[in-house]
């Protein structure tokens, strides 16, 4: 239904937050482009399906924000020896 062509190849990887009661793009195209990034060299994302959001995170900042933290506090920020 959508062309993300354009993020292939990626050149990093990321995060992808679904809300499973997203009424705009169904779970399984965002799975399959998922499936497409995480095949190509030296690309991770994480992908994660929220249960309680829709495609727009309406009233989810709380949410969206503390998966947005962990995915940097894991991935971006160093861990402390």
């Amino acid at each position: 239904m959508f062309d993300f062509s354009f993020l292939a190849p990626c050149p990093s990887s990321g995060l992808i937050v679904q809300g499973e009661r997203d009424d705009v793009v169904p779970e399984s195209a965002t799975a399959k482009l998922v499936d497409k990034l995480n095949s190509q060299k030296d690309i991770e994302i994480d992908y994660r399906i929220e249960p309680t959001a829709g495609h727009y995170f309406e009233n989810e900042m709380e949410i969206i924000d503390s998966h947005i933290q962990d995915y940097v506090s894991r991935n971006l920020i160093p861990a402390e020896e």
